[in-house]
């Protein structure tokens, strides 16, 4: 994508949030680094005008080589406005790169067409071959997987990469450096494609008690390392308090993926997720989870933020089912604080 064989029109449509996001990520690197995109870095939000990206896109860069105008989704381009854009793509400017995506595709639009004709349209899928797919993925995260444990989250993910991403992120953290078995993916991530610790966390950021009641008893159900999904947890509150800091703190939206320590794609998701909570909310979570990872981990002197149970009554019910009734106590105990 580098000089002369770079496209004056990218535009991408996936099912895969991740494929989009890397794709655009390394586009935007070649075209405009951190440096240029001052002067040289249009964003186009909500309905487009084709007029408004022609205009952007006509403009010369300042002080660069080239400039970029991202169109969050050309999908929403009303239909009266495609005719100045196709009238672009016949001479479009060679300093300018559009990077557009669209949520939608037809490609009996006109628009479509012609952009699929010119070889601008990109349609991303995920690879057929999954296992090389994560292969390369823990590669690329220094997360060392032994063969058994690449075919064994395959099978317990499935084929959504977003997933399989965080998953690989999660198990590198589990682990702590050293490499992942099969038996490693059954402790943190368990044999299921509907529910998993990313329901019960997503149901907690809607702050669905039902939903994150059931997650937890699928979970259990399925032998999930009540340790881990605490961990889980713990990390999650923790990324939703430095969202709320970072917001505060007039930290740059491009810095909060990296500082937070997630894929750019999953931030607009945590956004949403931590208006449930106030910071407040966020302490008093993460200290039911300190006190459940210390019952769990063998303390039994519980208080009622970890379980309605005395230590003696705890010890009665057994590991299993005491470890099931801390852990929905503690995640009903998370929800109701939303309302705090």
């Amino acid at each position: 994508m580098a000089g002369d064989k770079r496209d004056p029109i990218y535009v991408f449509h996936s099912e895969h949030p991740i494929l989009i996001e890397r794709a655009v990520g390394e586009l935007r690197d070649a075209v405009v680094p951190p440096a240029a995109r001052g002067f040289n870095y249009d964003v186009v939000e909500g309905k487009p005008k084709g007029s408004q990206i022609v205009a952007l896109a006509q403009t010369l860069p300042m002080m660069a080589a080239a400039r970029m105008v991202f169109v969050r989704d050309l999908a929403l381009l009303p239909a009266d406005e495609g005719e100045t854009l196709l009238d672009y793509l016949a001479k479009p400017n060679p300093s300018t790169v559009i990077v557009a995506l669209t949520s939608k595709l037809d490609k009996r639009l006109k628009l479509f067409a012609q952009l699929s004709k010119k070889g601008w349209l990109h349609v991303l899928e995920a690879p057929r071959q999954l296992a090389g797919w994560v292969r390369d993925e823990a590669k690329a995260r220094n997360v060392k997987l032994d063969a058994a444990a690449v075919q064994r989250l395959v099978d317990a993910v499935g084929s959504d990469l977003s997933r399989l991403a965080l998953t690989i992120e999660q198990l590198g953290l589990y682990t702590a450096g050293k490499a992942v078995t099969s038996d490693d993916v059954d402790e943190l991530v368990a044999d299921t494609r509907e529910r998993s610790v990313f329901e019960l966390t997503d149901a907690i950021g809607a702050a669905d008690r039902a939903r994150a009641l059931a997650a937890v008893a699928a979970l259990c159900d399925q032998r999930e390392s009540a340790v881990g999904v605490v961990v889980m947890l713990a990390r999650h509150i923790r990324q939703l308090s430095l969202l709320h800091h970072m917001r505060t703190s007039q930290v740059p939206r491009g810095e909060w993926a990296g500082r937070i320590g997630v894929p750019p794609f999953v931030v607009d998701k945590l956004i949403a997720q931590a208006r449930s909570y106030t910071p407040r909310a966020l302490a008093a979570a993460t200290r039911r989870l300190a006190a459940a990872d210390r019952a769990l981990k063998g303390d039994i002197t519980l208080t009622a933020d970890t379980s309605p149970f005395t230590g003696p009554q705890m010890k009665a019910l057994g590991r299993d089912l005491g470890e099931r009734v801390i852990l929905e106590s503690v995640v009903d105990g998370i929800v109701e604080l939303a309302s705090a």
